[in-house]
């Protein structure tokens, strides 16, 4: 966070842990730390892949990620398994919502 590493010095193969992928910024700064050190950036681990379109438009946040770096991106959940979910569980104005964000924003 905030451009500093804290913890055992990077050298080997690193897995990158994060929250959330939005535009992947945070995980592309972190694979430029990683390179800069002189380790190698394994993978990326998300909790929550949002399936936002990403810079190029057509590929979303995480598949640019692995195109751009060559690493695979990992996710715990995605956008559209939480959206499944909600159509399950909760009010249709509930997944209106969603459906609405995933137009606006996802691919």
């Amino acid at each position: 966070e905030g451009g500093v590493l804290v913890g055992a010095p990077l050298e080997g193969r690193v897995l990158i842990v994060d929250d959330v992928v939005t535009a992947g910024t945070a995980a592309n700064e972190a694979i430029e730390m990683i390179r800069t050190a002189g380790a190698e950036p394994a993978g990326v681990l998300v909790a929550i892949d949002r399936e936002e379109r990403g810079q190029e438009g057509s590929l979303s946040a995480v598949q640019a990620l692995e195109a751009d770096h060559g690493i695979p991106v990992y996710s715990i959940v995605t956008f559209s398994e939480i959206l499944e979910f909600v159509e399950e569980t909760q009010s249709p104005e509930a997944l209106n919502t969603m459906l609405a964000y995933r137009e606006a924003y996802g691919v």
